[in-house]
């Protein structure tokens, strides 16, 4: 598939090689209603109308997050983005902006395992099982490529992206390690033994991985980064009740807005925001959610023809990317139908009645 949709410092979006839209949304910003800030108890009262999508019909859910979504207050639930990149975890708390691992599974130009103590035991595990994996001095061997450092440095610089977080329990760091270890030029580990490993590696190793790369990024980008304890977060240790996929295309086009269910009380979802990276990385992220939702992680025994699992897609009211592009819900629907739950996930397209000045919309 030949999408790849990506912001420069300019503001113009990309599919493959040649621009479909242009502008500079720096320059958009939106216009509150009238009493914005006092309309507490109209809050409430809409927030007290919003049911679970186990609680209704499928049908009369979609006419729900309609009726949510062409409301003025939705800008409550996007408003106050505070530029950290997080997670697509669905417990992780804020008006943040939302990634697999917070960027730890983009594509790198070359894998291998720093030099760092806390890989130590790796070495050590791979060596029990046959196999020396040596150490890599290259100080960047976590970096994404090029492409989604320079679409961070341009966030930054529209103050959009402020810092880089990692998160207690994060399996994308697992899964990072993982591909680590499959990709590493000088040894050919077998994916049997590499589960092997690791099973036997230690969560703090895990966590420190996490942590190296936020690290390792936010230096790169010259921003602060930061650790999100598991007290933080709003779910247990291992389990997800997430029953919504958010692709949000608000979130990093506008340095104030993006993305949280929790301030309408919206249910519980993964968040993914495509303007942090690309198409691509985003359709396997949400395999990734996906799976792990219809896993022994998730609750996926929930979900039926009856009571879907619903992915939402957040148009932009100005760029309108979904509506002008629809192989974008239609890439969807063939991932889902790769993991045959084609009977037990909806999409959804909704439209946030945000108004921007200047912009007839």
């Amino acid at each position: 598939m030949s999408i790849f949709k990506l912001w420069t410092s300019t503001g113009t979006i990309y599919r493959g090689t040649e621009s479909f839209l242009s502008g500079n949304p720096s320059k958009l910003s939106y216009t509150s209603p009238p009493d914005f800030e006092k309309d507490v108890a109209a809050l409430q009262d809409f927030r007290e109308h919003i049911p679970s999508p186990r609680m209704v019909k499928p049908d009369t859910f979609k006419r729900i997050l309609n009726d949510v979504f062409e409301h003025p207050l939705i800008l409550h639930a996007f408003w106050g983005n505070d530029g950290k990149v997080v997670c697509m975890d669905g417990g992780i708390v804020g008006n943040h902006l939302h990634m697999g691992g917070s960027g730890i599974l983009l594509p790198r130009k070359k894998y291998g395992i720093p030099t760092d103590p806390i890989y130590q035991i790796i070495q050590q595990l791979c060596s029990q099982e046959g196999y020396n994996i040596p150490f890599s001095h290259d100080i960047d061997i976590l970096l994404p490529e090029n492409k989604y450092i320079e679409n961070f440095q341009s966030l930054c610089g529209r103050g959009i992206l402020k810092r880089i977080t990692s998160h207690q329990n994060c399996g994308a760091a697992k899964v990072d390690i993982k591909r680590i270890l499959l990709n590493t030029e000088e040894v050919d580990i077998p994916e049997d033994i590499i589960e092997k490993i690791l099973n036997n590696l230690p969560q703090r190793v895990i966590e420190e991985h996490a942590k190296l790369f936020s690290k390792t990024l936010s230096i790169k980008l010259g921003i602060p980064d930061a650790h999100i304890p598991e007290e933080q977060m709003e779910r247990l240790p291992h389990i997800h009740r997430e029953k919504i996929v958010y692709i949000d295309l608000i979130g990093g086009t506008d340095p104030y807005l993006t993305f949280c269910f929790r301030k309408l009380e919206l249910p519980d979802g993964f968040i993914l925001h495509p303007f942090l990276s690309d198409w691509e990385n985003i359709f396997e992220r949400l395999e990734v959610g996906l799976s792990i939702t219809f896993s022994a992680h998730g609750r996926g025994d929930e979900f039926s023809k009856e009571n879907p699992f619903f992915v939402v897609l957040i148009d932009h009211p100005v760029y309108r990317i979904i509506e002008k592009n629809p192989e974008i819900p239609r890439e969807i629907q063939n991932r889902i139908n790769k993991l045959d739950l084609e009977d037990r996930i909806l999409i959804h397209t909704v439209t946030p009645n945000i108004q921007f000045k200047g912009v007839n919309q």
